[in-house]
Parts: structure tokens; C-alpha cells; sequence
């Protein structure tokens, strides 16, 4: 039997041991309505308890101070989403696997500067944006971001959170040389370059200032949404006083303390002591603090912080949840026995795969839970790239044929595949954005989609193609039949499994097709060095705000993802240095690209992103094959406060305030 590697990333799988598809009828199988059984009795909320009774003890004791000393003058008051929460319970919940800490990252510590506002992705613009952590203001058409701390903010352990640890998380730990040694995130420098950085100042004691020489249009974005940050404020703020120990900076004897703990050197006990899941003393902003991290027993657990900055309307101390407890699994298969069982209380990724929504769905009222639903960040479940910079001539110039890939669209029966891979969800659509997005164009999405032998032929024999052998099969260039090698990663299994379905109508119109599955490093490795023929992978929605994300699968902007015109976009990345230069169509696209990534204002922004589109279609980059189905999670009955489905972000479910959950 394949063995399968399941990742965050790789939420589609077809095949093995996860195709537990169960046989019933009604549509109600994939219903995310609320249920409203099972629930059982819920203690009230008492109005007059501004703490969680054990904090209160502890008070009592002398052991904490009051609570008007924990909170910062200016706390973030959070409204329920439908009713005041009473104190207690534990949220139960799962990781498959040690390197599995994303879920513990957004459901625990989603507190960027700034967020999402509860219900949106960021995709309509600034408004979706609000203060966090801090306040903000943005100057100089989008040139300076000012960010200003919660007045006496505490981190988890009671010490004061300041502008010095804005500061320290960016000059001693983002750009810091010595712990990027390959460069640091675009985030921290100007737009268009690879070495000049922000400037960034203290103004006092809890204000900071960004400042850029061009309009930095997605910053709070890219903050907001933060999972290069993983946890949220980690990638701004930073507790210096606690993390300066493990600094050479700060401490000359951090050599001695890496070599104490069998390390390398002080840069990797530094970034060891960096990681909220698996270094129980970090102290945090986030409303639970990991007290048994990842890789210590077989439980994550994290209990209420106790400095948490969030009340609610009443001027109650968030979280309304004791404590978290995330067990971790061997595999996906225990997690969604698990779920059936009803012992997990909210989940999102790893089970959540199109072929298992009917079992899970099935059993639902048997365990006592009900799915949600989230829309997919994901515009496609596989895009076919044909690398039109490749270094052999010949098919550099087959490749390049619009007619060409027009025929090879045409020749694929998509509806087999989304029945015998997706388990019939999601329809024929091409790597164009989806219904969810501000730039969905039907046109785009349904080009070239119907199964059509005759109209493959007609365009196939246009791109040229017209010879062929005893068998029927076209001659390509050197006059060999034409057999083009598709790699695929093998992080996405469900991949392989199409590519059969593909292979089989090209074959049909005389173009064979090799499989070449690789490691997901490999991939990587190949597509950089420009040596694949063609490529697939899963195509995302188009983003207006920063010009990040998917949008290289709609103009060749990396040339780690573009993998229709790799030498375009090192082309476009180094600003002529290196690369090849693209026709002036495609040049084009790529001016009106720029211009949308560095436009503050966001109707203009989005009038660029329309021009970027029109000319992606036009020029039709990638195959697609289906529209990515919808994603989904499961909360038990018991749980209140939380929606009826959560808006397709990277974050989830962090947006969705998780602080304000209650049982």
C-alpha cells in the first residue's frame, strides 16, 4: 500500500486508507447547519465574576495581583458572538504528529498587532483590519505605519510589554544577520529590493514607527494574517527581557549556554527559545500559555494566562476556557475516530479532506458535534504548468503554442476526475479565481473546460502537431512521439491519482504523458533550476492586497511557484539581472502588477488586479482541473460562540476569537 504523508498543505489526498466514504442518501449528509441537540445543561455566566474563579483564589492568596493590575488601561473589549460565557471546561483537541503545531499556533496564539476583523479574510480592504495587540495609524499614503501599544500591556509573566520589544523583535531577531543568513522577509524591506530595509524608530515608551520610501500597500495585511510569523506577534514583538539571555548581543556567554544544552551554537538556542509550542517559559500575549509543549509526553496542554488583555461588554477577563489540551496522534485515522467518538471539542485540518466529509458528517449526532464550514483558499484542486522558459528549444517552442495547451485542456474529462478523486465535489474549472473572490470572472474559470476529443485534435493540429506514427501518436519536436514528463509532488497524492485520468484523454488525442512524482524538496529544487516540462500543483485565489500568496499562478512574479515561465520571473524578481525577458504582453502584466502591489489605495489597488487577471486569461498560463471544494471543521454541541462557518483565511480559527469561545 502507498504510504501517505499528511500535511497542513496537502488537504486534499485521494487514495488510502483515508477514502471512507460511507453509502446513504439525502443531501443532508453534507448539511452545516447547526445542531442544536446534545448539547446538554451549560452553567450560566455570572455578570459579577470579572475573573476565572482559580485566578480569583490565587488573588486571594496573594499570589497575583489584583486583576485592575493585570489589565492594561485600555483593554480590547470583545463582544460574544451570541452570549456571555461562563468560566471553565477544557477545549479538547488534537496534532497528528510533533511537527503538526500550526493548529496549536491559530487556535491558541492568534494576536498579530493587528487582525482580522471576526468574519472576514482581508480581501475587501483596509476595513477588514482592526487594532490588536496594538493601535495603529498609517501616514504618507501607506509610506509610515505607527504602532502604539496597549497602555500597560503585560506579557504571560507579568512584566511590562514595550516599544523595546517591538524593537528588539525586529533589529536583534528579524534582520538580524547572524539568524538570517540567506536574507530576511520581504515584509522588512523596501519594495523592488533584496538588501535595503524599513526604518524603523522608537517614539516613546510604547510607540513605534515603520517607515518606507514607497507605499508599503499590504503590510497590515500580511501582519494580520501573519503565518510567517507562526503565533501571531512573534514576528514583531518579541519579549526581550526574557529572550536576551540567549542573545550574543546581550549575553557573550550564549556560546557556553548552547553548548550546556548539546546545540551548535548560541543562533540555534536562541531560535529553540523562540517557540511558544515548544518552550513552555516564553512568556506570551495569547490568552492560553503552553505549560506541556510539543514533544514533552503525549499531550499539549496550555492554561489561561493570567495577564490577558481582552474582556468582554461586562468588562469580564477573557478567556472564558480554562485550558486547552491537544492531543497528539500517530496518525489522521486515529484523529477522525476520534471525532466520530466525540472526544475532540473543536478541529480544523489533517481529517477535513473532501472524501471523508460523508463519515464525518454521518456521525455527527453520534458524537455529539456538527461541521462548519470554510471557504477554501484554494481557486483549484490541480493546475498542469507547461514551463515555457525551458532550456530545450524545441519544447520551449511547443510549449508557447496557446493552441497547444487549448487542446490538451480540451482533452481532459474532468468530471471523472472530480468523481473518482473528490469524491464528486468541486466542478471543471481553470487556474482562474474562485466564486469567493472580488475578481471571479466565469469566462476565466470555464475556458477551454468542456471534454472534447474533436475540438483537442483541432487545436493540437494548429499548434503544429499534425504528423503522427504507426500508432497514431503525435511526433513532437526531433520527430519522437511526443511524451511529456508531468511532476508532481508527492505531497499532494491526490495529484498522481488525477494525472491517471489526464494521461488517459491525451493519450486518446496521440500526446503520452510520464508521471514524475517527487519529494516535495526535489520539487522545489527542480522547479527553481527550471527543469521541469511541466508541473502541477494546487492553484490559489488571487490576492489584491499584497500581490503575495497565489498570485505568481496569474503572473510570473516567483520564480519558485511561476512554474509556466520560471525564467520570467527571475527575470522580473531581479529586475533584469538575470533571467530571460518576457514579451512585452507579459512585461505588460507585470508593470500593472507592480503598481497593484504598491497602490495604498485599495479601489485603484483592485482596478490594477482586474488588468493583472484580463491578461492571465488571455494568456492562459496553467491548466486547471476542478474548483477546490469548500473546507470544513467540527465543534461539539457543547461549544458556544462559535460560528456557523468561518471566512477562508490562513488564520483559521484564530479570527473567529477563540478567547470569547465557551463551554
Amino acid at each position: 500500500m502507498t504510504e501517505h504523508v499528511f500535511t497542513r498543505r496537502s488537504l486534499l489526498r485521494g487514495g488510502g486508507g483515508l477514502l471512507l466514504l460511507a453509502t446513504a442518501g439525502g443531501c443532508g449528509f453534507f448539511d452545516t447547519s447547526p445542531d442544536t441537540g446534545g448539547a446538554g445543561p451549560v452553567a450560566a455566566a455570572d455578570p459579577a465574576a470579572k475573573e476565572a474563579p482559580a485566578l480569583a483564589e490565587l488573588v486571594k492568596a496573594g499570589k497575583l495581583p489584583p486583576l485592575e493590575q493585570r489589565l492594561p488601561k485600555n483593554p480590547m473589549v470583545v463582544t460574544p458572538l451570541k452570549e456571555a460565557g461562563a468560566y471553565g471546561g477544557t477545549w479538547t483537541s488534537a496534532i497528528v504528529g510533533e511537527d503538526d503545531f500550526d493548529w496549536l499556533y491559530y487556535s491558541l496564539g492568534y494576536e498579530p498587532l493587528v487582525r482580522l476583523k471576526a468574519g472576514t479574510n482581508g480581501q475587501k480592504g483596509p476595513d477588514d483590519i482592526i487594532p490588536n495587540v496594538a493601535e495603529f495609524e498609517v501616514k504618507d499614503d501607506g509610506r509610515v505605519y505607527v504602532f502604539t501599544l496597549r497602555e500597560g500591556l503585560k506579557w504571560s509573566d507579568g512584566e511590562p510589554c514595550t516599544a523595546d520589544d517591538l524593537l528588539f523583535a525586529f533589529e536583534d531577531v528579524a534582520v538580524y544577520k547572524d539568524l538570517h543568513t540567506t536574507g530576511v522577509y520581504d515584509l522588512y524591506l523596501e519594495n523592488g529590493t533584496t538588501d535595503e530595509l524599513v526604518k524603523v524608530e522608537k517614539v516613546d515608551e510604547r510607540t513605534v514607527t515603520y517607515t518606507y520610501k514607497e507605499p508599503k500597500a499590504g503590510l497590515l495585511f500580511q501582519i494580520a494574517v501573519s503565518t510567517f510569523e507562526r503565533g501571531g506577534a512573534a514576528g514583531f514583538l518579541l519579549p526581550k527581557h526574557y529572550l536576551k539571555r540567549f542573545h550574543k548581543k546581550y549575553n557573550p556567554d550564549a556560546d557556553q549556554l548552547a553548548e550546556e544544552e548539546q546545540l551548535e551554537d548560541w543562533t540555534q538556542l536562541f531560535m529553540n527559545k523562540n517557540d511558544v509550542a515548544h518552550n513552555a517559559d516564553m512568556p506570551t500575549l495569547h490568552p492560553w500559555k503552553i505549560t506541556n509543549p510539543v514533544g514533552r509526553g503525549t499531550a499539549v496542554v496550555a492554561e489561561r494566562n493570567p495577564y490577558y488583555w481582552k474582556v468582554d461588554e461586562q468588562g469580564r477577563q477573557l478567556p472564558y476556557i480554562d485550558r486547552f489540551r491537544a492531543e497528539v496522534l500517530g496518525d489522521v485515522e486515529v484523529e477522525l475516530l476520534k471525532i466520530m467518538n466525540g472526544e475532540l471539542g473543536l478541529q480544523l485540518y489533517n481529517f477535513n479532506t473532501p472524501e471523508n466529509k460523508p463519515l464525518v458528517a454521518q456521525n455527527a449526532a453520534k458524537g455529539k458535534y456538527r461541521l462548519f464550514d470554510v471557504p477554501s483558499r484554494l481557486s483549484n484542486t490541480m493546475i498542469l504548468q507547461f514551463n515555457q522558459t525551458i532550456k530545450d528549444d524545441g519544447l520551449r517552442e511547443l510549449f508557447r503554442k496557446k493552441d497547444f495547451r487549448i487542446g490538451l485542456s480540451y482533452a481532459i474529462n474532468r468530471q471523472e476526475i472530480i468523481d473518482g478523486v473528490y469524491a464528486g465535489q468541486g466542478e471543471p474549472w481553470q487556474g482562474a479565481p474562485s466564486k469567493n473572490n472580488a475578481l471571479y470572472d466565469a469566462g476565466f474559470a470555464k475556458q477551454y473546460t468542456e471534454y472534447d476529443v474533436a475540438k483537442a485534435n483541432e487545436h493540437l493540429d494548429k499548434a503544429g502537431l499534425t504528423e503522427k506514427d504507426a500508432d497514431g501518436r503525435r511526433l513532437g519536436p526531433g520527430g519522437k512521439p511526443l511524451i511529456v514528463t508531468v511532476m508532481a509532488s508527492t505531497e499532494f497524492p491526490h495529484h498522481v491519482e488525477a494525472l491517471e485520468f489526464v494521461k488517459k484523454g491525451w493519450e486518446a488525442v496521440g500526446v503520452g504523458l510520464r508521471v514524475d512524482p517527487v519529494a516535495a524538496t526535489l520539487f522545489s529544487e527542480r522547479s527553481m533550476g527550471n527543469q521541469p516540462q511541466c508541473s502541477t500543483y494546487t492553484c490559489s485565489d488571487f490576492d489584491v492586497i499584497t500581490g503575495t500568496g497565489g498570485d505568481h499562478y496569474y503572473v510570473p512574479s516567483n520564480s519558485g511557484s511561476a512554474r509556466y515561465a520560471i525564467r520570467w520571473a527571475q527575470w522580473y524578481g531581479s529586475k533584469g539581472k538575470s533571467g530571460d525577458e518576457p514579451p512585452a504582453e507579459v512585461r505588460a502584466q507585470l508593470e500593472k502588477f507592480t503598481e497593484m502591489r504598491t497602490e495604498p489605495d485599495f479601489t485603484k489597488a483592485l482596478e490594477h488586479a482586474k488588468e493583472v487577471v484580463r491578461v492571465a486569461k488571455e494568456q492562459f498560463y496553467a491548466i486547471g482541473v476542478s474548483s477546490y471544494p469548500n473546507e470544513y471543521g467540527i465543534v461539539g454541541t457543547a461549544f458556544k460562540n462559535v460560528p456557523d462557518a468561518m471566512a477562508n483565511t490562513a488564520v483559521n480559527p484564530g479570527p473567529t476569537q477563540p478567547e470569547q469561545y465557551s463551554l
